[in-house]
């Protein structure tokens, strides 16, 4: 049986046994802070089994995608070395929600293995937990087993964490006969291989351990499909059924080696299979490279696969392909891999194009400290090293751990550490946000048991509205005082309060504070904690004390931050629509003369891009649409089809803010309606990063008087060109062509004008068996003096040919080298290394390398400094 078909028997088998057949859940767990990503098949039920949810049936079956990277079920050390260790898998699993339990759970797990699949039933063996004689009997008496095939095995029982629903298991296990490792089932042969493990929920423990039995048991099985998979196709190892030999094949034709032929050629074959699985689906599940949380796991995957594709041999891109081929290997099941081929091979591309740069020059340093560690007899690769391959050439320190263990070393981790640290430590002394200089203001409300009430939603600043309150708290220079006078830089707490402080990207509001006798210019507000607001800023008149009664006022730039951040959710909706569905906010700023968006995309936004996003935003304010707000349970937000990322935090109460079709997850301030933000326009797009784009963007007044400016500048345009608007553009094209047109004139004069001149060369000197022409340039374009060094070296015949030209402070130099000179004396290396001495930089090619010196430059140091490093 294909995997294909094997996978579709399964989820028929158990439809037909009135199960809902339900789709698999992202890799990315939902809204589970305890997971890196889903790495079993009951993930997506949690809240089902812990009874939060009614998924509105009662029995499911699901092939579940799954990844094991981290935590105690870290397998990747293993990967490509053992049969069956992988990173991505799928596990197939029934589930019951309160209906049947062990008995059914044991017939159908025997009917499908023995019946549909064909299994032998003595080739089975069953483990239970020693206490479970239900499940013993079950197995015996009703699904006909026999007792001596039945083994005890204390590790049978699984909780899902510390707390909560728990139970013992049942595994089934094959024999696979005499040609495997090993004799019985306690040996740590591969002979004998579990294939489904079925738990049965049936207890719910207590922080004393305490089990107490369930109301409602439950059934959890897990069968991985690529274990299935090789006993079902008659194949020794997970890796040789068709789910992983098409991409074997075809790494090996690119490689031009043999699978089955080299241990270590398999190895790195199966290492390169696995992990284009695990790329293609990560990204297709919105995952893209990055140096923390999912998206490092998914660059230490890649990275890891190509540098086994250069053990093999492989200097150029080849696992893009690879990742490309994970598609129509998979089947039919996993149509999400094909709509999101254009996404695969733009990231995993511009992934790969970027550590093939480093990888041979990372590999050249690794050597040489591993051969350097062997001569001293030193059994670790040093930390320094290790942190250098790190940061310089994007090595993840456990491929530098794999590459140093093939020598014998171990990496020195701690050294490692303790290098990370001291760049970590720089970064935190480099910046000190106003939220740490609050750190002790925040210990002191905790302390004295005070916070906050946020009132800024029903209170509207625009329409005059403020909010009356009281001082719970008063502090100066961070420690709290009862008074503090005119004049004083404070922090002030209110019981209840309008003022935003600063958190989902959006400003701190600024306003005043009134008191009886004085009060305080609020500069900026602050939110360290969910329940703390602080209001930052000069106190007035005769200060303030704790216990006033006053009164809080935000000012009218309150009204274009809220524009600016209604915006931020049409731009987020218009992205995803024009760009796709892979556009994941990354980051904004939401100020009153601005906002600024950043997202996850592959590349540079095209202007019809750009247009087709600022229409769809306008198009969204002219309709005007009423912003509304619910404050509800974040999964019935979730129903509501509100914006959310698998791996965001979210509270259990979350509040929804509904503009149009937008709807997001927000803690913000918005506009009452979208035509209020009157205006949108895109200042720039740029990146900032691999895989992240940035939007700036102004609105409402700001976006007006942007659009006057220009007018004025068309205006301008247009007495200056003699041009009407609608022709500047032609008019200026015109204009570039000509100057285009009579600076090629200009420079084939300067060139014709000089090269007589140049032949007999100011000066001509000869260093180290090599003729020099040093030529002064001055006055002439740069492209002409390129062009000049041409025509020199070809009269020159064989030797150097040094030109120089003045730019203002500035030293520009060309040095030109016939071919016969290049070969010995390469124009790149000199001119580079005569350039640095002086404060200078240069690069280029063998026969023709170009440069400068910033300021002071001299000509006749720069020769003198060439004829030193030829002779």
């Amino acid at each position: 049986m294909t995997a294909e078909a094997i996978r579709q028997e399964f989820l028929s088998f158990f439809e037909s046994k009135g199960h809902r057949v339900v789709a698999s859940h992202s890799l990315l767990p939902p809204a589970d802070p305890t997971l890196l990503f889903v790495n079993a098949g009951m993930v997506q039920f949690k809240d089902v089994f812990t009874g939060q949810r009614d998924p509105g049936y009662v029995r499911a079956a699901s092939s579940q995608k799954c990844l094991r990277v981290s935590g105690k079920h870290n397998d990747l050390d293993e990967v490509g070395r053992t049969p069956r260790h992988h990173t991505f898998f799928e596990m197939l699993g029934n589930f019951s929600f309160g209906d049947y339990f062990k008995t059914d759970a044991c017939a159908y797990a025997w009917e499908l293995l023995t019946q549909r699949f064909g299994l032998k039933p003595e080739d089975l063996w069953i483990t239970v937990h020693p206490e479970d004689d239900e499940a013993r009997r079950i197995w015996i008496d009703h699904v006909g087993v026999a007792a001596d095939r039945i083994i005890d095995d204390p590790s049978n029982f699984w909780s899902m964490g510390d707390t909560g629903p728990c139970g013992p298991c049942s595994e089934i296990h094959i024999d696979r006969g005499p040609t495997y490792r090993g004799t019985s089932m306690h040996d740590q042969g591969d002979r004998f291989m579990e294939l489904w493990n079925l738990v049965f929920m049936q207890f719910d423990r207590d922080a004393q351990g305490k089990l107490t039995p369930l109301p409602a048991p439950s059934i959890d099985t897990g069968m991985g499909l690529e274990r299935i998979a090789s006993v079902l196709q008659g194949v020794r190892t997970n890796y040789e059924t068709d789910l992983f030999m098409p991409l074997i094949h075809k790494t090996a034709a690119i490689a031009g080696v043999r699978f089955g032929e080299d241990p270590e050629v398999d190895t790195a074959l199966r290492v390169v299979a696995d992990h284009a699985r695990a790329t293609a689906f990560l990204i297709a599940d919105g995952v893209y490279p990055e140096n923390e949380g999912r998206g490092y796991v998914l660059r230490r995957l890649m990275r890891r696969a190509l540098r086994f594709g250069h053990k093999l041999g492989l200097r150029r891109p080849f696992f893009t392909g690879i990742c490309l081929e994970v598609a129509p290997t998979m089947g039919a099941a996993w149509q999400e891999l094909a709509q999101a081929a254009p996404i695969i091979e733009r990231i995993a591309g511009q992934e790969e194009d970027r550590f093939l740069r480093t990888l041979s020059s990372g590999m050249e340093l690794l050597d040489s400290a591993i051969t350097s560690a062997q001569a001293r007899g030193d059994g670790r690769l040093d930390g320094d090293t290790a942190f250098t391959l790190y940061d310089t050439h994007g090595f993840p320190v456990d491929l530098t751990g794999i590459v140093a263990g093939e020598a014998g070393l171990a990496v020195d981790l701690e050294g490692f550490s303790a290098r990370m640290e001291e760049q970590r430590a720089r970064g935190r002394a480099s910046w000190k946000t106003q939220v740490e200089d609050l750190a002790g203001v925040v210990e002191h409300c905790a302390r004295l048991g005070v916070r906050s009430e946020f009132a800024g939603y029903e209170i509207d600043e625009a329409r005059g509205e403020s909010a009356e309150s009281a001082v719970l708290a008063l502090f100066v220079d961070g420690e709290p005082v009862q008074r503090a006078a005119g004049g004083t830089a404070a922090v002030v707490l209110v019981a209840r309060t309008p003022f935003y402080g600063e958190s989902g990207g959006q400003v701190g509001d600024r306003g005043l504070i009134i008191g009886p006798a004085g009060g305080m210019e609020v500069a900026d507000t602050r939110r360290p904690r969910e329940d703390l607001t602080l209001h930052i800023g000069t106190l007035t008149g005769a200060g303030l004390a704790v216990g006033d009664a006053v009164r809080l006022a935000v000012d009218g730039a309150r009204m274009r931050t809220r524009r600016n951040h209604s915006a931020t959710h049409l731009l987020h909706r218009a992205l995803r629509e024009v760009l796709g569905a892979h556009v994941r906010q990354r980051g904004s700023l939401v100020a009153p003369d601005r906002l600024r968006f950043d997202f996850q995309h592959t590349g540079p936004m095209t202007d019809d891009e750009i247009a087709r996003v600022e229409e769809h935003v306008t198009a969204a304010i002219f309709e005007d649409a009423p912003v509304g707000t619910d404050v509800l349970a974040f999964d019935q937000a979730v129903e509501r089809g509100a914006l959310h990322f698998f791996g965001d935090k979210y509270g259990d109460v979350v509040r929804m803010v509904r503009m149009g079709d937008s709807i997001e997850l927000c803690g913000g301030t918005h506009v009452r309606r979208t035509g209020e933000i009157v205006l949108f326009k895109i200042l720039s797009e740029t990146g900032i990063s691999a895989g992240v784009r940035r939007v700036e963007a102004v609105t409402g007044e700001a976006a007006v008087a942007l659009l006057r400016s220009r007018d004025r500048v068309v205006a301008e345009l247009s007495r200056l060109l003699r041009a009407e608007p609608e022709g500047l553009a032609e008019r200026i094209r015109k204009m570039q062509a000509d100057e285009k047109a009579l600076r090629k004139e200009l420079a084939d004069a300067q060139v014709k004008a000089a090269s007589g001149v140049a032949t007999s060369g100011d000066t001509v000197i000869e260093a180290g068996g090599v003729r020099v022409m040093a030529v002064s340039a001055d006055g002439m374009e740069a492209k002409a003096m390129r062009d000049l060094s041409d025509v020199v070296r070809d009269r020159v015949g064989s030797g150097l040919v040094l030109l120089t030209r003045r730019e203002g402070e500035k030293l520009m130099v060309v040095l030109a080298a016939t071919k016969d000179v290049a070969s010995k004396a390469p124009a790149n290396r000199l001119l580079t290394g005569v350039l640095q001495a002086m404060g200078g930089r240069g690069g280029g090619t063998p026969e023709l390398a170009q440069g400068g010196i910033p300021e002071g430059g001299d000509p006749a140091k720069v020769l003198d400094g060439l004829v030193a490093a030829l002779r």
